[in-house]
């Protein structure tokens, strides 16, 4: 597929799309970390709002125990109306004011608010400690206050003289019923829960915070060694929070959880969303493209190759009756048609060239066959003029060797390849030949058998293979049958892969032993024969003469001129 137009433009556009679709992912995945990181700003924000809220209580105990502290007198008045002035204090806010005492320097209760409380020693308590120690306001941890089963948040402000001694500490009480009524009153719509964490780090939940929406222990130890932190995680409940916590006082943090399991899945949906949204923009612009290169580019190059496999030479190559395509498309059309119209041009003028050429071979080939075959029967003629046996032997053997030129291009004339023969019609009718030449076929007393197999030989090798069986069937024909001895003279001509092995075996006498291979005209002809084949003799006298040669056979390709073709 990617080796096609349609592939090719495909990849094209996908890789021209990567940065289109690397910003819009980019921004797809910075929108869901947006969308994350907005559980942590509600959770600041929400955390900011709840940390006015009771931090304006705390502050107002703080404020109040300041002023009464303030009130240096009110150690030298009559512990009675001491406390009369205390709990009428603590009557101005009941609903958030546990209570108010006076303590002197050595953390006994002077006046309290509730008198029950007097006489008691809160010198072991660290907030009154602190107090002492530093001369400032110091909250204290939640615990049980003067009201029975009411959790308070205690705070204690010193009192000091002109001189700046220590004269007392004042004390209040804040009711945790009234952070809980603030809380409740908190008008903000996003669900969140609230804690408050003293300095021991115990969780006191603010409205119905569900303790398993802490954070794990791990967490809450982390973000409780700072003043001010916001982080995300899992609950206790193992649902996604986000948690912020903020002094209010020191000893004294607020903790809100905002949920995120909500906003994550919103979050992610968005992000699928986006995804989906990029994944189907890119699939209609590649669909499109696709398409619009199906019809536009594939198609008319798909028409325009049909028409270039089922044109052949000679035949005109038309214009595409539907041509539609682009201009490129278009112009490849036209190039194609005016470069088959010179290919007609050239292959009419080669074919002419080509049938001259046939006609001058076959000429030459007829006018050669003619020629030796008149040599031929001359020298036939002059042989029967010649008183001297050896003569006329001499002469008749040299009108073999010409009959079998004459025959080898008669067979290339007939073949009209000029230049290859078929192999056994051209033996069969050789051995005839010399088999008629020589009186073999008398009273058939010779006989000559032929077994090759058809096969295709180059005229060059046909020469020098012709003139190897003239001589080899000859000078068997003349000297393995003396005396009117019968026998046979069998040629085999086989190939195995691109060698060829031809055999010429007599069942005559043999050869004496004066006649050794290589001694005499013929057997040196035998040899070049061979030679000039590429291979050698083999010359065996048992059981009579047998001449082997193997050599490679030339498996020259040759072009199929038009006069064959036909």
């Amino acid at each position: 597929m990617l080796a096609g137009v349609r592939g090719r433009l495909l990849v094209l556009v996908v890789t021209a799309t990567i940065p289109i679709a690397g910003i819009a992912g980019a921004n797809a995945w910075g929108s869901y970390l947006a969308a994350l990181s907005q559980g942590l700003r509600d959770a600041l924000i929400l955390r900011e709002v709840a940390a006015a809220r009771h931090g304006a209580a705390v502050d107002a105990l703080k404020d109040m125990i300041a002023g009464i502290a303030r009130f240096t007198t009110l150690p030298d008045i009559p512990p009675e109306a001491c406390d009369a002035e205390l709990a009428h204090l603590r009557a101005l806010k009941p609903d958030r004011y546990g209570n108010f005492w006076l303590l002197d320097t050595d953390g006994t209760v002077i006046c309290s608010g509730v008198p029950s409380q007097r006489g008691r020693n809160l010198a072991g308590l660290d907030y009154v400690q602190r107090t002492r120690a530093t001369r400032q306001i110091s909250v204290g941890q939640f615990t049980m206050g003067a009201v029975p089963d009411r959790t308070v948040l205690p705070a204690a402000a010193p009192m000091t003289g002109p001189d700046g001694r220590l004269r007392a500490i004042v004390g209040g009480e804040l009711f945790l019923d009234y952070f809980l009524r603030n809380e409740r009153g908190s008008d903000v719509a996003r669900p969140h829960h609230v804690w408050l964490l003293d300095q021991d780090g115990k969780a006191l939940p603010l409205g119905d915070a569900p303790a398993a929406a802490l954070p794990p222990a791990g967490i809450l130890a982390e973000i409780g060694t700072t003043a001010d932190e916001t982080q995300r995680g899992t609950s206790r409940g193992g649902v996604a929070y986000a948690w912020s916590i903020k002094e209010l006082n020191p000893g004294l943090r607020l903790l809100v959880g905002v949920p995120m399991q909500d906003a994550e899945a919103e979050a992610m949906s968005a992000l699928l969303r986006r995804v989906a949204e990029l994944a189907v923009f890119l699939g209609a612009c590649v669909l499109a493209i696709l398409v619009g290169v199906e019809f536009g580019v594939s198609r008319p190059l798909r028409r325009l190759a049909a028409r270039v496999r089922n044109w052949a030479p000679g035949r005109a190559f038309e214009a595409d009756p539907d041509a539609g395509g682009p201009r490129e498309v278009r112009d490849l059309d036209r190039a194609l048609i005016a470069a088959a119209d010179a290919l007609q041009e050239r292959d009419a003028a080669l074919t002419g060239a080509l049938r001259q050429r046939d006609l001058l071979m076959a000429e030459i080939h007829h006018r050669v066959k003619n020629n030796l075959q008149v040599v031929a029967s001359l020298l036939s003629l002059q042989a029967d003029r010649l008183r001297s046996p050896s003569a006329r032997t001499e002469f008749a053997v040299a009108r073999d060797r010409v009959q079998a030129l004459a025959t080898l291009h008669r067979h290339l004339y007939l073949h009209q390849s000029f230049e290859r023969i078929s192999l056994r019609p051209f033996l069969e009718e050789l051995s005839r030949q010399l088999g008629d030449a020589l009186g073999a076929g008398e009273e058939d007393r010779i006989s000559i058998v032929i077994e090759a197999d058809d096969v295709e030989m180059g005229s060059d090798q046909a020469i020098s293979l012709a003139l190897l069986l003239t001589e080899s069937v000859s000078n068997a024909i003349r000297h393995a049958f003396p005396d009117g001895r019968e026998g046979t003279v069998t040629v085999t001509f086989h190939t195995e892969g691109d060698e060829a092995h031809l055999v010429v075996h007599d069942d005559g006498v043999g050869l004496g032993d004066a006649a050794a291979p290589g001694d005499g005209l013929g057997l040196r002809l035998i040899e070049g024969f061979a030679a000039h084949l590429g291979g050698a003799a083999e010359v065996t006298t048992e059981g009579g003469t047998r001449i082997s040669v193997r050599f490679p056979l030339l498996r020259r390709e040759v072009e199929e001129t038009p006069s064959s073709a036909a």
